[in-house]
């Protein structure tokens, strides 16, 4: 089996949004050959964007609008008026719940609240959270990372010595 076949493309998402370093490109190049998986890469980086622009303070993006399409997806229109920067995106229903989340623990104690339509919800959490649950019984992990495959050594661990110390 390999990781192409296994992975489910939401949990990836989720992973690639939330803990971006997780998934290195190097570390998971087999992974990262399939076009569907190199689109959620470029959509990940999409939706960190997004939740950038919607959590930062300084200048934070101003809500245009956040509404329901027919298809099930979302039409999400902010700006920053500083930047002069007009954004429009559609959002799929779990996109939507991981920018929220996202955005959600980003917020520093004190920052100006969110706009209702953009607070996490417990379902965001629950759709997120079960979405992610998706990598742990796929994943394949390189042999290096894996602990099944890894081999142990019997020898002991002595860290390098810091620069300057002898």
């Amino acid at each position: 089996m390999s990781a192409r076949a296994d992975v489910d493309r939401g949990a990836l998402l989720c992973a690639l949004v939330l803990a971006p370093a997780t998934f290195a490109r190097n570390r998971f190049f087999s992974l990262f050959t399939e076009s569907s998986a190199r689109r959620v890469r470029s959509r990940a980086a999409q939706l960190r964007a997004i939740v950038r622009h919607l959590a930062h303070d300084n200048p934070r993006a101003e809500l245009g609008e956040l509404t329901p399409a027919i298809d099930g997806t979302f039409l999400l229109r902010y700006g920053i008026r500083r930047l002069k920067l007009q954004r429009t995106s559609v959002l799929e229903r779990l996109e939507l719940s991981l920018v929220r989340f996202a955005i959600s623990r980003r917020m520093r104690p004190g920052a100006e609240p969110l706009p209702p339509v953009l607070q996490v919800t417990s379902d965001d959490r629950g759709l997120v959270f079960s979405v992610i649950a998706k990598l742990g019984d796929k994943l394949v992990l390189p042999p290096a990372l894996d602990e099944n495959v890894a081999t142990s050594t019997s020898e002991e661990y002595h860290p390098a010595t810091p620069p300057g110390e002898s």
